[in-house]
């Protein structure tokens, strides 16, 4: 049932793309704030967990109410739903047509706004600079959007992909440093396997040899957002290596076509391990 979820939630994620807008997170931050100031300058663990508890707990209640319930198919449907709502927060792959169908008629404010969006962070005026910007955050950025939402929701379904979410909310969107920080280091740390898994795929599905000449010449960082990072972008740069590339805009397309080819290898890697009755 995980797999048909996922490959339904991608399907209506790329096709509808109205979607986008139905995932607001408004209340979160409303809610966060709320319970902030409920319980003044607690240490940040403690407020994590304050924070956190009653969300997860009511979803995981009604995951587990809904479990066998009718065949299943209130749980699953309900699967599908939390699973499209933590995807994105927009499709990667249409802002990304956006960015590049913006380059190439020379709107520079529009390809701007893409870039910003793509990069989660104001984006460089210098063309060359912002498209290698671009091709480098799409790499990293999937693990995000997509990979990790896949990941947890594969491990522990509608609750895990929604904790993993809510914590990266947390880490974003929370003007307490002390807290947020406390949130970056636990989203870092659920990101770190599907970080390594998605690199895995884009050399798998890439230059072989040169993303792991390039993953292990890559920086070693002690902080676990920035090695993620670093595992990401070297290793689908090196994976990119040696493939034709005519210009720039190229670029950023084998960037895209290298990120969808991994995340099919590991879907059909799922396919296989649902037939092989290790997944349901």
């Amino acid at each position: 049932m995980a797999l048909i979820s996922i490959i339904i939630g991608l399907f209506l994620d790329r096709t509808f793309r109205h979607l986008h807008d139905l995932r607001d997170m408004a209340w979160f931050e409303f809610y966060t704030q709320s319970i902030q100031r409920l319980t003044g300058k607690r240490v940040p663990p403690l407020q994590f967990i304050i924070i956190l508890t009653p969300p997860v707990f009511v979803l995981l209640s009604i995951q587990i109410l809904l479990n066998d319930f009718l065949f299943n198919i209130p749980g699953f449907i309900f699967g599908v739903v939390v699973f499209i709502y933590c995807l994105g927060p927009t499709c990667l792959s249409t802002e990304i047509e956006a960015y590049i169908h913006a380059r190439t008629i020379g709107d520079e404010d529009e390809a701007m706004h893409y870039a910003g969006s793509i990069m989660e962070d104001a984006a460089s005026t210098s063309p060359d600079r912002q498209i290698n910007d671009v091709t480098r955050a799409i790499l990293y950025v999937a693990n995000e959007r997509i990979f990790s939402t896949i990941f947890w929701f594969i491990i522990l379904g509608p609750f895990g992909v929604m904790l993993y979410r809510l914590i990266s909310q947390l880490s974003k969107h929370i003007e307490t440093s002390e807290l947020a920080s406390f949130a970056e280091f636990v989203h870092s740390l659920m990101a770190w396997i599907p970080a390594r898994m998605l690199a895995a795929g884009y050399a798998l599905t890439g230059n072989f040899d040169g993303a792991y000449h390039a993953y292990r010449d890559r920086t070693h960082a002690i902080d676990f957002t920035q090695s993620n990072y670093e595992a990401l972008v070297a290793t689908g740069l090196g994976a990119m290596r040696n493939l034709e590339v005519e210009n720039e805009i190229v670029r950023i397309h084998t960037a895209q076509a290298l990120v969808m080819r991994s995340i099919i290898v590991w879907v059909s890697i799922l396919a296989v391990m649902t037939l092989g009755g290790i997944f349901n």
